[in-house]
């Protein structure tokens, strides 16, 4: 069976996930760090999929993409750390992100776009 493995994955990443929105704005929860995860900083016109966002539903240009495991899913509004420690580090907020789920024979995975 192939399946996107942890080793697969060379990258490590620090998520912070959106649990909601409330009367003084968003809320996250408590970063995650250490998920593995393949990072590469390249352009792309997305749309924009956060639902509080002023550009909701138009393209915008995202900086950051990203493959995850189906594990650690995020959905669009939380925030990623990438390249924690060196001079490239950087948080950026998702702005779409899909669920790969197929059958046994392909790797099921996460792929998103950020800021």
């Amino acid at each position: 069976m192939a399946r996107l493995r942890k080793k697969h994955l060379p990258h490590r990443v620090t998520i912070t996930r959106l649990t909601g929105e409330g009367a003084e704005g968003p809320t996250w929860a408590d970063p995650v760090p250490d998920i593995p995860a393949y990072t590469e900083g390249k352009s792309k016109l997305v749309i924009d999929r956060r639902s509080t966002s002023e550009t909701a539903g138009a393209e915008v240009l995202a900086a950051t993409f990203f493959v995850l495991l189906t594990t650690d899913d995020v959905l669009p509004g939380s925030k990623i750390l990438s390249a924690a420690g060196t001079p490239r580090e950087r948080t950026s907020e998702v702005i779409d992100s899909t669920l790969f789920n197929y059958n046994e024979t392909t790797p099921n995975h996460v792929e998103g776009w950020a800021t």
